[in-house]
This record gives structure tokens, C-alpha cells and sequence, in this order.
């Protein structure tokens, strides 16, 4: 077959077919949990992205989440989250701890969603998000978004972006929960509700969302830098200076030499 038939198969159903069945998705398959939430842009608290989070618990004390722009079979990968317990947030610097967002306002309030199938039965669901809402209430977030998807859908264009989450202070505009809980028939204020029943009082650690008292956020910026190169020496010396007898190892063709002068000629060989 010639090559552009085959790449023209590249992207069939036969083709990634044959790849589920051929090759291995540990990192993937290992993702058991999807939260659905907003983020907001560091810089611009007024701009928020819907981000369905596909988690994988790597330790108690540290998840990992992929981030789609929804849960269709399509959906675009626009960033990255880790997660931390408490224990781990209270040892990072400060300056470190700048980059974090808490999660405390997004279960209290009900914005993020534990998302379940549309056939398990709501007890069911809520026997999972129980433990999970105790879990995350505690923790803080890293997250940054490779795709702005608001801005540029089509591509992942720009520098990637810092974002956070909606908090007391600066609360989410209640249109968007209202047509996310139109649309997968969710209702986040009874959620919210039944939260309060079972949620402890928790007080966030302190150097958590700090833009909420400096008024100034993290941003990255493109810029350019010296490119630092790993220099290829193609011939490898080990001289040994006894009884006037060289001996050299050449990395290429393996030669042993026991006279100096034939240095100049096994030089020439790299």
C-alpha cells in the first residue's frame, strides 16, 4: 500500500479500532472520576470556561486531572489540574502558593458537579459524591489551560494561561450555572442544599488565592530565551600515559592504539 493510502486510513474508525485492541491506555484507563465546574482566567475574573475534569487519584495527597471543553466523544483537551490535600498546600512556599486556587466556594455552593451517567439512579450518585465533595472541600488547585477555547476555538493559539476558581468573594454569575443545569438537568441549588447538611466549617489555609488580596495575578508571557545546545563529541579519549604506550578508545570504530603518532591518523577517522 502506498504511503498516502495509508496515512489517508490514519484517521478512521477502523484504524482507532485496531488501536484499542492493539495498544496499551494505562494512564488513561485509570481515570475513574469526571467534576464538571468553571474556571476563570487569572488576569480577568469576569471570563470563565466551562471544564469537565477527567481525575486520576496519583496518591491521598495528590490528583490529577485532564480538562475538556465538555464530554463529547470530540471534545478538545484545553488543560491540566493538580490537586493537593491541605497537608501538602500548608509545606509549599509562598511564592509557590501564589499559582493555587481553593476549592472551598465551588462544593459549598454547588458549582462543581460530580457528572454520573444518565441511568444511575441519584442515591447511587449521591454514595459516591459524598466522600468525594468531604475530600475535595480541603484541597487546593493548580491549573493551567493550554487552549483559551473562549477566544481561539478552532486552534490552541498564544501562551497558555493561569487559572482559578470562583470564590466567596467573587462569586459566579448565576446565568451560567443557570443554562449548565438547563442543559445535563442538574439542580445545582438543591445540591447546594443537601451539601450544608453534611459539609464541616472549614477555614482555607492562609497564601491561598492570593490575587484576592494583592489585586495582582500571575500571567505567562511568550519570550524568547538563548537556547542552550548538548555539544556531540564524536571521539571519546582515554589516555594513559605509561611507558610511552597511548592507549585510546574511539567511541566510533572501536580501535585500541599503542603509538602516539598513530593519534593523528585515528583523529581523522571521526
Amino acid at each position: 500500500m502506498q504511503a498516502e493510502l495509508k496515512q489517508g486510513t490514519y484517521h478512521l474508525s477502523l484504524s482507532e479500532l485496531a488501536g484499542e485492541a492493539l495498544l496499551s491506555f494505562k494512564p488513561i484507563n485509570s481515570i475513574h472520576q469526571h467534576f464538571y465546574a468553571f474556571h476563570v482566567y487569572s488576569h480577568d475574573q469576569t471570563c470563565s470556561v466551562e471544564a469537565h475534569h477527567f481525575c486520576t487519584h496519583v496518591s491521598a495527597d495528590l490528583h490529577q486531572y485532564v480538562i475538556y471543553d465538555s464530554y463529547e466523544p470530540r471534545a478538545k483537551l484545553i488543560g491540566i489540574e493538580y490537586i493537593v490535600s491541605e497537608k501538602v498546600f500548608k509545606n509549599l512556599p509562598s511564592e509557590e502558593k501564589r499559582y493555587w486556587h481553593s476549592h472551598k466556594y465551588e462544593i459549598e455552593s454547588g458549582l462543581l458537579q460530580l457528572m454520573a451517567k444518565g441511568a444511575v439512579p441519584n442515591v447511587v450518585t449521591d454514595i459516591a459524591e459524598h466522600p468525594a465533595m468531604l475530600e475535595l472541600q480541603q484541597t487546593y488547585g493548580k491549573t493551567i489551560h493550554t487552549w483559551a477555547i473562549d477566544s481561539t476555538p478552532e486552534l490552541p493559539l498564544g501562551p497558555r494561561n493561569l487559572m482559578m476558581s470562583f470564590t466567596y468573594n467573587n462569586p459566579h454569575d448565576p446565568s451560567i450555572v443557570r443554562e449548565r443545569d438547563e442543559r445535563y438537568g442538574i439542580a445545582t441549588d438543591a445540591m447546594r442544599d443537601s451539601r450544608k447538611k453534611y459539609l464541616p466549617s472549614y477555614e482555607l489555609v492562609d497564601g491561598v488565592d492570593n490575587w484576592e488580596k494583592t489585586g495582582k495575578a500571575i500571567v505567562f508571557k511568550a519570550a524568547e530565551s538563548l537556547v542552550q545546545v548538548h555539544i556531540y563529541r564524536p571521539m571519546l579519549y582515554l589516555l594513559v600515559e605509561m611507558q610511552a604506550i597511548v592507549l585510546l578508545i574511539h567511541s566510533t570504530c572501536g580501535w585500541i592504539v599503542r603509538k602516539p603518532h598513530d593519534l593523528i591518523f585515528l583523529t581523522n577517522c571521526a
